[in-house]
């Protein structure tokens, strides 16, 4: 199994960054998330800010032939933002999380897992849901990421 923590719900905070917003192709979403990333590192260093965080990216919609994406990285300062960089606020509010190890492609299970969890703890999703890529250049196997997606407590228990 790819999930190696525990389900986790948690309270984040308010966070700043930068971010590139994008509609891509799934065949097309690895290369974009890849291209999204160096940019944004070359902007930060541009700049002279530094990432306050890991990559991450969130997704706000996501089908078997288009995805609807944030690609972006928290900072301590506020970045202004230049052509598809903009500054985004990540909002805060109740999530589920758990940490998933292995290649990307294998993460998908890990939000199956969640569905049933959820259902069965009585919380709902708002559809979006974030990735934060802990490493990167390490072989899949050791790839570790950071899975979250905002939820809500359903009060009627239904």
């Amino acid at each position: 199994m790819p999930r190696i923590s525990d389900w986790l719900v948690m309270q984040r905070p308010e966070e700043r960054g930068v971010a590139i917003r994008s509609q891509v192709p799934l065949k097309d979403l690895e290369n974009k998330i890849t291209e999204s990333r160096d940019k944004l590192e070359a902007y930060l260093r541009h700049i002279g800010i530094r990432p306050a965080g890991n990559f991450f990216v969130t997704y706000h919609s996501f089908s078997k032939k288009a995805v609807d994406l944030e690609a972006g990285f928290l900072t301590a300062s506020k970045a202004a933002g230049r052509e598809e960089i903009m500054p985004v606020t990540k909002r805060a509010g109740l999530y589920l999380t758990c940490i998933h190890q292995g290649a990307r492609q294998t993460i998908p299970a890990v939000y199956r897992e969640m569905d049933g969890w959820l259902q069965d703890q009585h919380f709902s999703t708002t559809g979006e849901s974030e990735e934060i890529y802990l490493n990167e250049n390490v072989q899949e196997a050791l790839l570790v990421t950071q899975i979250l997606i905002p939820i809500l407590e359903d009060v009627n228990g239904e």
